[in-house]
């Protein structure tokens, strides 16, 4: 159940994924053998089978992370082995477990993945993820990324993935009928001239494919999300953002549609706090990213009526975030009160979703396709009753197993609605959006 809010005053939704370190766990003997077989039969199946959506929509846009790794694959576990991340307050942290999760069992999530922890470097996952976004009638896939560039030892798993993984999502979205997009992630030294020199990368590198995104409505520019946008002056976005900045994109080959992360509002009920950024930035719109109302100004849905006023007003684009709920506590155990209920069937999706589509705005964005850690995800959780059974076949099989296999403490599922609940629910609400907001 949703927990009450908090009242400390250093929200944890403020903390950046930076901060997730990935370390290394050693592959545990159910990892090289048992698990590797259940898993590459559970994508198989996924990948061949399922109805696909005739029809997507460019105008919905899902966050996808492609910094996961296995063994098989990468050599190691990558982020299902996460950190279980100390408390600010040393007092705090001591009356927690410490130490990483060790996968395959035992993954930094509070839900378990239908596919079993993967690699996103299996084409045949990549595949079944993309027709999942299509069975959804979800046609963009926004990638987080990182330019091949960015040295953060803390981030070297996000880092190596994030651009080596495009060349896989644009063949499968080329076959698939799946757009990429990409969601520009903080690094260090980020600046709005490393800004352009990332944009003339990625058009450069990607640009030519048939599922590099456009945006039609927009004088065919691709689309780039750019996270703690806020981080960096409106003085300095303005040097590439504005027509006559002293290193101005606009009007070149690498010009783009940029949205800024709009977090909060000078005081209930006004959009004040950011609005002068984001014009005097001459950012193209703003997104809301968080999956929750408790989060940020921005993110909770009461809000978004204000704020589509406020971008109509600016001849800015819009994209609210809406998510199935949020919970983290496998990776950061003390953060229970931050987390929030997905509802009965769902219901907290619908709520948001509903309040998205109201507002019309030019794009809606989820958060998240597969951001496991923070339990965001809509791709398919497996159900207790399969995680049960896989541990059954786990103990006959007679093969160490990791901790964590024997009690499955701390997983959830999907409840009535099924894995494929939230696949659903977003194609319904994908069909009321095109119905209610058509061009």
């Amino acid at each position: 159940s949703s927990s009450s809010s908090s009242s400390s005053s250093r929200p944890l939704v403020r903390i950046s994924r930076k901060k997730k370190r990935n370390t290394v766990s050693p592959p545990s003997a159910f990892a090289a053998n048992e698990w590797q077989h259940v898993a590459a039969a559970r994508v198989r199946a996924t990948a061949e089978a399922g109805p696909l959506e005739e029809h997507v929509s460019d105008r919905v846009h899902a966050f996808y992370y492609p910094w996961y790794g296995t063994p098989s694959v990468d050599g190691e576990w990558q982020h299902w082995n996460h950190e279980i991340m100390p408390h600010w307050n040393q007092a705090t942290t001591n009356r927690y477990p410490k130490g990483t999760h060790v996968p395959p069992a035992d993954v930094g999530a509070n839900y378990f993945p239908s596919l079993g922890p993967y690699s996103s470097l299996n084409a045949t996952v990549v595949e079944a993820h993309f027709r999942w976004l299509r069975r959804a009638g979800v046609g963009v896939c926004v990638t987080s990324w990182y330019p091949p560039s960015a040295a953060d030892p803390a981030q070297r798993a996000s880092v190596e993935h994030s651009d080596s993984v495009v060349p896989l999502l644009l063949k499968t979205g080329e076959a698939l009928g799946i757009k990429i997009a990409f969601h520009l992630e903080p690094y260090a030294h980020r600046s709005a001239v490393s800004v352009k020199r990332d944009l003339q990368y990625l058009v450069d590198t990607y640009g030519g494919s048939p599922a590099f995104y456009r945006c039609a409505s927009r004088g065919n520019l691709p689309v780039v999300y750019v996270y703690d946008s806020y981080h960096t002056s409106a003085r300095d976005w303005a040097s590439i953002l504005s027509p006559g900045g002293a290193h101005s994109i606009r009007g070149t080959n690498h010009d783009a549609i940029m949205l800024a992360l709009w977090v909060k509002g000078d005081s209930p009920g006004s959009s004040a706090g950011i609005e002068p950024f984001v014009t005097a930035s001459n950012f193209d719109g703003a997104y809301t990213y968080f999956a929750g109302s408790k989060f940020a100004w921005g993110s909770n849905p009461q809000n978004w009526a204000s704020l589509r006023a406020t971008t109509r007003r600016n001849n800015l684009m819009f994209s609210p975030s809406v998510g199935p709920g949020y919970i983290d506590t496998r990776v950061r155990p003390w953060n229970s009160q931050n987390t929030i209920s997905r509802g009965n069937q769902g219901s907290h999706y619908d709520h948001v979703f509903e309040a998205a589509v109201s507002t019309c705005p030019e794009f809606i964005s989820i958060t998240s396709f597969n951001e496991w850690h923070e339990g965001t995800q809509i791709e398919p959780a497996m159900e207790m009753h399969e995680l049960q059974a896989l541990r059954s076949q786990a103990i006959a099989s007679g093969v160490r197993r990791p901790p964590g296999w024997d009690t499955l403490e701390g997983y959830y599922d999907y409840g009535r609605i099924g894995p494929h609940g939230y696949l659903d629910k977003t194609r319904h609400w994908v069909q009321r959006y095109r119905a209610i907001c058509s061009r």
